[in-house]
């Protein structure tokens, strides 16, 4: 054969892999594969622990959202009524216009008028017929295990100006609910939520018009 027969079987000898070397590269992509499953289970579990966080957030913040404006707008704070901490937050109300003054149907755009402008000449809360409406945000203890943030509204949809709508529950699991009156015309409100394990604390300020 010479030298060139016994190459091209040296060669042929040479083609594939050994099988160490098949062992060797099933234990780097065991090692490979077990890494991945370590980060993809990590990753899962840290979402499993942010999720329920963010929902707790997001319930706080939106009961925030909704006091804030009715503090904002309001010309008129009958609690809290000093630095004292209340659990109960009462202002009037002159944000909302979803019914009509007129017939007190309710309209997806209103009718223009501030709802509690019961007598519709541009002036609210002024006294005579056109007395002020009350939102009220308070803390229900009766279920021990689980307060709640009430929302209390008037009811637009009457003629009779002390008529108010059924309490609506804002947020759940509150543990904490503090309202003070740091100076005049402003209000601060504390928020805590707490389900299960996650807990988030709020605070804002709020200065009426």
């Amino acid at each position: 054969m010479g030298d060139d027969g016994m190459t091209s079987l040296c060669r042929y000898g040479r083609n594939g892999f050994t099988l160490i070397e098949l062992l060797i590269s099933l234990v780097i992509f065991g090692i490979i594969i077990a890494g991945i499953q370590q980060i993809l289970s990590a990753a899962i579990a840290a979402q499993g622990s942010i999720g329920p966080k963010q929902n707790t957030l997001a319930a706080a913040r939106f009961a925030m959202e909704r006091m804030v404006p009715f503090v904002r707008e309001c010309d008129s704070i009958v609690n809290p009524v000093s630095t004292t901490a209340e659990e109960t937050l009462k202002v009037s109300e002159r944000v909302l216009d979803a019914y009509n003054n007129d017939t007190h149907c309710c309209g997806a755009a209103g009718d223009g008028w501030l709802d509690a402008d019961n007598d519709k000449d541009g002036f609210i809360n002024e006294g005579g017929t056109d007395v002020a409406d009350l939102v009220t945000f308070y803390l229900d203890k009766t279920d021990g295990s689980n307060w709640k943030l009430l929302e209390r509204l008037p009811n637009y949809g009457t003629a009779d100006t002390a008529d108010y709508l059924a309490p609506q529950v804002l947020c759940e699991h509150v543990t904490l609910f503090n309202c003070t009156l740091p100076a005049p015309g402003l209000v601060e409100i504390q928020l805590t939520v707490s389900d299960a394990a996650n807990q988030v604390s709020l605070t804002t300020r709020a200065r009426m018009r």
